[in-house]
């Protein structure tokens, strides 16, 4: 970049020169006269135990220092926004201070809350995870304090000469920074499809500041100008607060009271501040991507200060995982706060990820300790400036507690899980490689280091292990295509679906027909979006059996040839039921949707709703599957905002005055799109940015019954209910299967349930009875199979005419009391079943060999080592296979066949 882009006015008017670093040749600007451009590796942190600021400050303090300043430099502080990213669907978490930005405001489609602003924004990443604890500086959650300026076209605020002089009043008059130390770092930087020049503001070995200029966007691969030109700031908080503490570490400085407590919890003794000075300046002079810089990091580090490696390792290691501690949880404050439930998928598995590397480094240092005393802790140091952490503790709490307790079931079956795996492994002469220990991790939960505890097997762990872990889970999975392609561009359609919702016809003017799909030049109709399932009705005779959005068009599909209609007006008419139907079973959504809120507490949020005529479903994210009372407290409170007959709002609003007004809890149903949100609001219960059809009042939905209700996936729970007509269908038909169910036992329904426990338990002894006596039958008839086979070695193969259940109980005979091995087959009502059992003692995997052959002869199945069942198509192929097997097994055991 030539010269003229970087040199600024603050620049000229001081008598900044320009100076080129002796060691990476980089260009930078400033006062002083310097060799280098003072950020490592050109030069090792000098600022340890001797600060460059002229006061010490806390971390609350430095970023109310920045804050503070801003705002008499003429911005407005605005608050943090959530650390999950709900408003964009290209990542889960906010990652710099400019993402709650991106695309919307900088597109130039949504205002900012304020213009120009100042902010101190939660952000996490993973990239670094492995290296978290070990370096003195690397952070999992940090907070990146900004101040952002939007020049959009006609109203410009201010470009790089002010933000780099309020940079530099920032560094020199409120923090006492001496004008000739700072270095202003010529760069550039690409991100989000848009970049610009940059200046890394550097002093002391660290860059404790970025100022970037977004100048151009990407298009097609050209760089061109950017219609608003934007200033991205970025002050590291935790490098800014350790800077002006001078501590041996970013966590010391950092970590504060919280380390202290853990500390003083742990017994930990006390490192030498030279070994943990030097630790950190050999750090800083690498660039750290993976364990294996770390090992470096602690070689050269013990050279210098006159140790063993062991003996280094041996006084930072208990302090690496108190930081990996302090880290990880203070990490998860801030992702369960925002709402992440631990799971298996999405945000959930990051917070998870955590969850366990925390639990691990508590381990490593050999303490019965919980991770949610620390979080516990640290939330009420953090009260005064996250009082919603404050008032949202218990769910926080009740989620780590869950968490731990699942981690413990984890390891509990995982010694089992790994040596069964590991003799697979063995047998193929394999080892543990990097794709199998990934798997163990995500599909078991199990750290590498636990599985190297459970195995004998030799484990090389990638020095970068989390990161690949951490990678495979970054970006959301895209969503499928439309089921639906058109390949030219259409007319635009306006949509009139929101301005009257009582509308049920109207005329139109086709202006396009492409196959089935029809082009209105305006419609009534609701197009499928947001869960919501598309109006049906009839354009002039043709029945419109789908509503799609194709960009600025809407397509009605309808059955049969309406080519003739182009050009012509039209008779359009809605399916008033249907239409009912889906603004009841909607609005339903967002009154469960809140009583599940209420009942199960603030980490409840959507994770995915369908509505649909006669019913609808919402998932949302919980820890558990629901109890009876939960769901029965849910629908309770979901039927009193009914009976209370609560307006439902719906109005357009800016986007920064809805997040303004409304909060975050706008995007239950993930991101949307553009500079005005439709939001639909129940006054003091549930409010989303929504585009579907709503009753006008609670009332109108007239009744919810929730069905049923489903664990799907980890972390995610789904309910199913319906509303209005449907609901009461749902309510009537049950009573009249209880009415039913009464008049079948002969009792009045208020007597069903006693006599039915009754029934049940006299049920359950008959069946004990019943078993008793196949249980002795088979073992009459496997004594006799046993004695009739011919085979020197005790091995029964035959069918088995009395049924399923009497081959189990024959199977089990032959293995128990014979001490026989059994390969029997029977007819099930839907297939044929093959069972083997081996006596005690007999030195094969039947399920190994059963598996082994079942696929021959279209079988399936599995099981232990000593029983294991398959099923097959029909009876030829069971025989065929229970041949087989018995040949197997002999070969295996090296005994004649009889």
């Amino acid at each position: 970049m030539p010269e003229s882009e970087y040199e600024v006015e603050l620049f000229r008017k001081q008598g900044f020169t320009r100076q080129t670093c002796s060691k990476c040749h980089t260009p930078f600007w400033s006062l002083g006269i310097h060799d280098t451009c003072g950020e490592a590796p050109c030069q090792e942190y000098d600022f340890i135990g001797a600060s460059p600021f002229k006061k010490k400050l806390t971390y609350r303090a430095m970023r109310e220092d920045f804050l503070s300043f801003l705002e008499q430099n003429g911005h407005t502080r605005v608050k943090r926004y959530p650390i999950v990213a709900r408003w964009r669907d290209d990542v889960f978490f906010v990652q710099a201070s400019v993402y709650p930005f991106q695309p919307w405001v900088i597109s130039g489609e949504a205002s900012p809350p304020a213009n120009p602003l100042a902010l101190s924004q939660p952000c996490v990443r993973f990239l670094d995870i492995d290296n978290v604890g070990k370096t003195g500086q690397h952070f999992t959650m940090f907070e990146m304090m900004a101040h952002h300026a939007f020049n959009f076209p006609k109203k410009f605020i201010y470009f790089k000469d002010r933000t780099v002089e309020i940079c530099h009043l920032f560094l020199t008059e409120r923090l006492g920074v001496d004008p000739s130390l700072p270095r202003y770092k010529e760069s550039w930087w690409e991100g989000g499809g848009n970049s610009g020049p940059c200046f890394e503001v550097v002093f002391g070995g660290a860059e404790p500041a970025t100022l970037v200029f977004m100048m151009n966007r990407e298009v097609n691969g050209h760089r061109i100008p950017m219609e608003t030109q934007v200033v991205d700031t970025g002050y590291g908080l935790e490098r800014l607060t350790w800077l002006s503490q001078a501590t041996t570490s970013a966590y010391e400085a950092v970590f504060g009271e919280a380390l202290a407590y853990l500390k003083r919890a742990t017994g930990a003794k006390r490192v030498d501040d030279r070994v943990l000075r030097e630790y950190s300046k050999v750090a800083g002079m690498l660039k750290v991507e993976t364990l294996a810089d770390i090992r470096v990091i602690r070689q050269r580090t013990a050279e210098r200060v006159g140790i063993s490696v062991d003996e280094l390792v041996a006084h930072v290691s208990p302090l690496e995982s108190l930081y990996t501690v302090c880290d990880h949880s203070r990490a998860l404050i801030f992702l369960l706060g925002d709402g992440v439930v631990p799971s298996n998928s999405r945000e959930g598995y990051f917070a998870r990820l955590l969850v366990r590397r925390g639990l691990r480094a508590l381990k490593d240092l050999n303490i019965t300790y919980s991770l949610a005393d620390t979080v516990s802790f640290m939330i009420d140091q953090i009260r005064e400036d996250y009082p919603e952490f404050f008032f949202n503790k218990g769910d926080i709490l009740k989620l780590l507690k869950v968490e731990e307790s699942r981690y413990k079931e984890t390891l509990e079956k995982g010694r089992a899980t790994v040596g069964k795996i590991a003799t697979e492994l063995t047998a193929a002469g394999k080892g543990f490689d990097i794709e199998t220990l990934l798997e163990l991790y995500d599909s078991h939960g199990l750290n590498p280091d636990v599985v190297q505890e459970f195995t004998d097997m030799p484990i090389e762990i990638p020095d970068d292990f989390y990161r690949r872990v951490a990678a495979r889970h970054e970006r959301p999975v895209a969503e499928p295509e439309k089921r639906f392609t058109i390949q030219k561009e259409l007319p635009p359609t306006k949509l009139r679906v929101y301005e009257d919702r009582r509308r049920r016809s109207f005329r139109a003017k086709v202006v396009a027909v492409e196959g089935e799909a029809v082009v209105l030049d305006q419609t009534f109709f609701y197009p499928e979006g947001g869960g919501q399932e598309a109006d049906h009705g009839t354009i002039d005779e043709f029945e419109v059996y789908d509503v799609q959005r194709a960009g600025p068009s809407v397509l009605h599909f309808v059955r049969g040839d309406a080519s003739r209609l182009r050009g012509t007006r039209v008779s359009c008419a809605i399916d008033a039921n249907r239409r009912e139907a889906l603004m009841r079973n909607h609005t339903a959504t967002h009154i469960v949707l809140g009583a599940a809120r209420k009942v199960l507490g603030n980490h409840v949020w959507q994770a995915g709703a369908h509505k649909a005529v006669d019913m609808a479903r919402l998932d949302i994210t919980h820890f558990d599957a629901l109890t009876d009372a939960e769901l029965l407290k849910i629908e309770e409170l979901a039927n009193d905002q009914v009976l209370a007959s609560r307006q439902v709002r719906a109005k357009v609003l800016a986007r920064d005055l809805a997040e303004r007004k409304f909060g975050f809890r706008l995007y239950q149903g993930g991101s949307v799109p553009g500079g005005e949100l439709r939001v639909v609001e129940i006054p003091k219960w549930d409010v989303e940015a929504c585009g579907g059809t709503h009753v006008a009042r609670t009332s109108d939905v007239a009744l919810i019954k929730i069905l049923r209700s489903t664990r799907i996936q980890d972390g995610v729970v789904r309910l199913e209910y319906t509303a209005g007509k449907a609901a009461f269908e749902a309510v009537r038909k049950q009573s009249e299967e209880v009415k039913r169910t009464a008049e079948v036992f002969g009792v009045p329904p208020d007597q069903l349930v006693p006599t039915a426990e009754r029934i049940v338990s006299e049920w359950k002894e008959l069946r004990k009875l019943s078993q008793r006596a196949t249980d002795e039958q088979a073992a009459v008839k496997a004594r006799e199979a046993v004695l009739t086979t011919s085979a020197a070695w005790p091995l029964v193969r035959q069918e088995v005419g009395e049924g399923v259940g009497f081959m189990m109980s024959m199977s089990k005979a032959i293995a128990s009391e014979t001490k026989a091995t059994a390969i029997l087959w029977a007819k099930a009502p839907t297939d044929v079943r093959l069972v083997v059992s081996r006596g005690p003692g007999v030195p094969v995997d039947v399920a190994e060999i059963l598996q082994s052959v079942a696929p021959e002869f279209r079988g399936k199945g599995g099981g232990k080592p000593d029983f294991a069942q398959a099923s097959f198509p029909n009876l030829d192929q069971a025989r065929a296979a229970a041949e087989r097997l018995e040949r197997t097994i002999r070969e295996k055991l090296g005994t004649p066949s009889g």
